[in-house]
């Protein structure tokens, strides 16, 4: 495959479910129902409210750090493969010097693959020196746009900081159920960050601590005031879920300044719906 293929191919999101065994071909789920074969299972990534939130001071520029957590509340595994040849790419305006397609395989209890869709690429990212997922998740800091009277920060205007869609690895790293026979029943799948196979088994859940790279945004030129931090995953719709309206979480906050130096203060989050997203972590 040329690189202008693999350009192609990431970019576009695909219109076809390729149905691995058994079924009709499934069309474009952002369109209409999709017909999957029986006994297909799929997964539901939620996030928790994101946590841990701090400023950090670097060079004259203050920077909102957070923690943040990716959830498979479903009973089916979130698993992609990558495409084997590696390329050079560009995704939302970021160059990677290694680029394969990616593929989410869906599974039957049986654990074979019984259907397949495009899901974007897989990047190796340099700061992290691993494999991640493209279009992984959005960070925004929000309010309420010029003139808008809303509650809801989806649906919230004022953008201040809009961080880039980011990557990730997946790897399992917590077990979100009760150990012992249910953990058996839903074994720990995913250990590595590579470019062949990643996932998020089926009650397990990925942290990225505030520490890491890229989890924050540049809150130095935005003034003192009430805003909200969200987090919207899969940004693209690269994955089919069975549940495709539990994306978006947030935390809203107050940042002020006393002699130069930036604080924040948590005042409210979204609802822990489902309860897990509330459950591994507390804003301090």
């Amino acid at each position: 495959m040329n690189r202008t293929a693999l350009l192609h191919a990431v970019a576009a999101v695909a219109a076809v479910i390729l149905v691995a065994a058994g079924g009709a071909a499934a069309q474009a789920h952002d369109d209409v129902p999709i017909e999957l074969p029986t006994g297909a299972l799929l997964p539901d990534v939620v996030e928790e409210v994101p946590h841990h939130l701090q400023i950090q001071n670097t060079q004259q520029r203050e920077s909102l750090r957070f923690s943040t957590t990716h959830i498979n509340i479903g009973e089916g595994n979130l698993q992609i493969r990558g495409g084997g040849q590696v390329e050079p790419c560009e995704i939302d305006g970021q160059s990677y010097a290694e680029c394969t397609i990616a593929t989410q395989e869906i599974l039957d209890a049986s654990g074979d693959v019984v259907a397949t869709h495009d899901a974007g690429a897989a990047v190796f990212h340099p700061q992290h020196n691993h494999w991640h997922q493209s279009a992984v998740a959005l960070f925004d800091i929000r309010s309420p746009g010029p003139g808008q009277v809303t509650d809801d920060p989806a649906e919230m205007t004022g953008i201040w900081s809009e961080g880039v869609k980011i990557t990730f690895c997946f790897v399992d790293i917590e077990f979100i159920g009760e150990t012992g026979a249910l953990k058996k029943e839903k074994p720990r799948t995913y250990f590595e960050c590579n470019g062949d196979l990643q996932g998020l088994a089926s009650w397990w859940a990925d942290s990225y601590h505030q520490s890491t790279p890229l989890q924050e945004l540049d809150v130095t030129d935005i003034p003192d005031g009430e805003y909200y931090l969200t987090h919207l995953a899969d940004p693209d719709d690269h994955w089919i879920e069975s549940d495709e309206t539990n994306n978006f979480t947030w935390v809203k906050f107050r940042l002020t300044r006393t002699s130069s130096n930036a604080k924040v203060e948590v005042l409210d989050q979204s609802p822990c719906v489902p309860e897990v997203i509330c459950g591994f972590g507390g804003n301090p």
